[in-house]
């Protein structure tokens, strides 16, 4: 988290007990959008209403920003929780005030009484979104400045303030902001279209899908269980990776819960070589996640997958998986290392859910997988298992699940 300039972390608790009357939230790669803007915008303050229900926030879209305003209980959560929306460039407390100098003058004075415990130095800083305002920025900062100084004795510091008293014009009030609080920037859920991400137990898959939803995409889940039945699966810890994931957002996801003892009885039946088994399985995962896309309006696949981490990721054995897929398969951690991986787990809050014990898919397949596949000889093999049928009677199987209470 950062705040505004010459703000320090630990100061950020005082700025936030103070009376406030709500909180800007401003939007940066938005802003870049052109004509479409609008649109960008609107699916932000939707997904923003959603997120900060619970809190009982209003949201008004106000053109170049969004302003919230929330029960003064509630305040410190909600800035926090609008600051995890996706979109959003950072937010920040904001009084309003009449557009009149000595409205300006006795927030100041008042803010700065409030925060500093000792003679601290300030600075003021003004910016004019409405130019028509009689007193330039400069004047105005210079004006409020002095006036401050003459109620309170207060140092001036223009380089390196300990408390920065920042003011914008607008054409019907004024803003007094307080310290920026950064948000995850991105793209709101929702602009960029549909995918469908693979979900494991592990660390990585939950990472893929958020960063993908932080392009903008409105993302399901498929989890491929080998419990002894949907149920317990949808018990487990995979649906509440799903929550912890879509939860900031204010959205709902559905849940493909889908067993692969069919696919595993197959194998075990077969003459597969065993160094094969786990690029079949992955094929296998990638063909009923295409059947399900297809049949729900996503249009591409998301997996956890990296470049070389384990041996059934090596650049062969990815391709020929490709292979398996008529939709594209995104990959947002392919050249992220494991530390860069858990670290976005643990921002996230998905990684102590992560690492709890799960029978993880993946491990229970091949001890030695092949890596260097060769795409006919593994077609070949699927011959063996009469695939499509397996993967036909996995989806007869599946279990859908909604997991949040909003859609997109």
């Amino acid at each position: 988290m950062l705040v505004q300039e010459q703000v320090h972390l630990s100061e950020l608790d005082k700025w936030l007990k103070l009376s406030w009357d709500g909180f800007v939230v401003h939007y940066h790669e938005i802003g870049l959008k052109g004509g479409n803007r609008r649109a960008f915008t609107k699916v932000l303050c939707r997904n923003l209403k959603n997120s900060l229900k619970r809190f009982n926030a209003q949201v008004q879209d106000l053109f170049d920003r969004l302003f919230v305003t929330v029960p003064s209980a509630n305040f410190v959560d909600a800035i926090f929780a609008a600051a995890q929306v996706f979109g959003v460039a950072y937010v920040a407390p904001v009084r309003i005030l009449p557009r009149s100098v000595d409205a300006m003058v006795e927030s100041a004075v008042q803010t700065y009484n409030a925060l500093a415990s000792e003679k601290e130095s300030f600075a003021v800083r003004v910016r004019r979104i409405d130019k028509s305002f009689p007193l330039t920025s400069q004047e105005l900062e210079r004006l409020v400045g002095q006036r401050v100084v003459d109620a309170t004795g207060a140092p001036v510091n223009l380089s390196n303030p300990s408390i920065l008293l920042s003011l914008r014009l607008y054409r019907d009030c004024v803003y007094q902001v307080g310290p920026k609080i950064q948000g995850v920037g991105g793209l709101p859920v929702g602009v960029t279209g549909k995918v469908l991400s693979l979900l494991s137990g592990g660390i990585d898959s939950p990472v893929a899908a958020w960063l993908v939803m932080k392009r903008g995409c409105s993302v399901d889940f498929v989890h491929f269980h080998a419990m002894p039945n949907n149920e317990e699966a949808a018990a487990g810890k995979v649906p509440k990776l799903v929550e912890k994931i879509i939860t900031p957002q204010g959205i709902s996801a559905r849940l493909f819960l889908v067993p692969y003892h069919t696919f595993q009885l197959a194998l075990l039946m077969s003459k597969v070589q065993p160094p094969f088994e786990l690029v079949l399985f992955r094929r296998f995962m990638v063909k009923v996640a295409n059947r399900i896309a297809k049949e729900n309006g996503h249009q591409a696949i998301v997996t956890g997958d990296n470049l070389s981490q384990v041996a059934s990721q090596t650049l062969e054995n990815l391709t020929v998986v490709d292979n398996a897929s008529d939709l594209s398969i995104f990959r947002p951690l392919l050249t992220y290392d494991k530390q860069e991986i858990v670290a976005l787990a643990q921002r996230i809050g998905t990684y102590e859910l992560s690492i709890q014990p799960y029978k993880d898919c993946c491990s229970l397949i091949a001890r030695h997988p092949e890596t260097k596949a060769n795409l006919h000889e593994v077609l070949e093999a699927e011959k063996i298992l009469t695939i499509e049928q397996l993967v036909e009677r996995s989806i007869n199987e599946m279990m859908v699940l909604t997991v949040g209470d909003r859609e997109l």
